[in-house]
């Protein structure tokens, strides 16, 4: 019975070390188009699933739900790259682990402001808070917005092991929420005798002893418990009919109800009172990849999980400033291959619209603009025409003294002819525009 109960956690612990393998691997660029694979990311998916449905997409929100519902926040212990980063940070701290405090009013609002802003069409509380996209910044990029959640989750972690993931993370209020209704339920029975030893492995701190319950709300399915009981005194049960969870007096689901409205209203009333500045800020990010839309849309959806920009074979899709914002592209690094939609397939969000090669090299994101004084031919009286050379859509020819004429309606403001000009001042010059399919075949 006992290698039985062991085998659980030590099952969950290679689910997750072989997942935080995959995870590092897609944010560091290694993993290729197996990136992909990684969309089976609640909070992302969820994100997905609004701004660009899909089949796909809807069967990873509905699995995930499913197995939470029957089985509890098996996806916090084992899929959650975040989190299973905190298990690495607290492991390392070798403090164990006490009976934390049930934050309800804490994560309720948290969540309420979240999922009120993600109504309006605004995810940036997804942004500062998904666990999926903070770890992408951790892993990917070395800047503020990288290093600051890394201290933060760091020294949560040391502190009190999974607290951001019982009582900040609106991912897992949100599977949290679905668990603690669910059809099997971890439960104390008459077998225990108190030892604490259970207490002292939970990372969640969700035992209660002196009460012999086990919050499944907060739990997060990590089965340390179920290995370290030397009796055999916790069980996954089917709850027993007219049993009561825990946490369900009045008081409770007044505090709860209570914090939950009223950060859904908070959510709300930022989202509009917002939207103008928020305008002004999506103005500062020129560029965008192909299938972003305009600025705000892209703005009001991107994460900044930097996935895009890890995978990127071009190197040109950078992050914001400090991590504050979006991504955009800089067309000085390099130019946007046409034969490459990568950034539109492993977008986690939907940010970028999933576009197939023959949509993406139809698109339109910027345009170019010839400046004379600066090409070579009229300075130096030298044949070129390397820009008419690399053009893929031949938005570029050659006039007869070997100057470039450029026809703005062909161009895809792709960044081809800049990067391959070379004149000491760029002749050509990349413009942002609002994104434009084109109806070329």
């Amino acid at each position: 019975m006992m290698k039985k109960r062991v085998t659980w956690r030590v099952v969950r612990i290679a689910a997750a070390a072989v997942f935080l393998s995959a995870a590092v691997a897609s944010f560091t660029g290694l993993a290729g188009m197996g990136a992909v694979l990684l969309h089976v990311q609640f909070g992302p998916a969820l994100l997905k699933l609004i701004a660009a449905f899909s089949a796909g997409t809807l069967a990873t929100v509905l699995g995930i739900a499913l197995v939470t519902f029957l089985f509890g926040r098996f996806y916090c212990a084992a899929f959650c790259p975040l989190g299973i980063l905190q298990d690495v940070i607290g492991f390392l701290s070798r403090r164990k682990s006490v009976e934390t405090r049930n934050l309800m009013w804490l994560r309720y609002s948290v969540a309420g402001v979240v999922f009120g802003m993600l109504a309006c069409g605004w995810t940036a509380g997804f942004f500062l808070l998904d666990p999926y996209s903070n770890f992408g910044r951790i892993i990917a990029s070395f800047s503020l917005g990288s290093v600051l959640p890394l201290v933060v989750i760091a020294i949560l972690a040391v502190w009190k092991k999974r607290i951001y993931c019982t009582g900040i993370c609106p991912v897992g209020t949100l599977l949290g929420l679905i668990a603690k209704h669910g059809v099997f339920q971890l439960r104390i029975t008459g077998k225990c005798v108190r030892c604490g030893k259970c207490v002292g492995v939970c990372p969640s701190g969700c035992i209660d002893l002196k009460a012999g319950t086990i919050d499944n709300e907060r739990c997060i399915r990590c089965m340390n418990c179920l290995s370290s009981c030397p009796l055999h005194g916790i069980h996954l049960v089917r709850p027993e009919r007219g049993s009561v969870p825990v946490d369900t007096s009045r008081r409770a689901f007044l505090i709860g109800g209570g914090a939950l409205i009223a950060g859904l209203a908070a959510g709300v009333v930022l989202a509009k009172t917002g939207m103008r500045k928020f305008a002004e800020f999506a103005g500062r990010f020129r560029i965008l990849p192909p299938g972003a839309g305009d600025a705000v849309r892209f703005a009001s959806k991107c994460t900044g999980c930097q996935l895009c920009t890890a995978n990127c074979p071009a190197g040109i899709i950078r992050p914001a400033e400090y991590g504050a914002g979006p991504v955009s592209l800089d067309l000085t690094r390099g130019s946007c291959r046409f034969d490459c939609n990568r950034c539109s397939q492993v977008c986690p969000t939907g940010a970028i619209r999933p576009l197939t090669l023959n949509e993406k090299q139809r698109t339109r994101i910027a345009e170019v603009r010839f400046i004379p004084q600066n090409c070579i031919v009229f300075q130096e009286g030298t044949k070129c025409g390397k820009c008419a050379g690399v053009c893929p859509v031949k938005a570029i020819t050659l006039r007869r003294t070997g100057a470039p004429r450029v026809t703005p309606s062909l161009c895809i403001g792709c960044g081809a002819c800049r990067e391959v000009c070379p004149a000491p001042e760029k002749a050509l010059e990349i413009r942002e525009i609002a994104e434009q399919t084109l109806l070329r075949s």
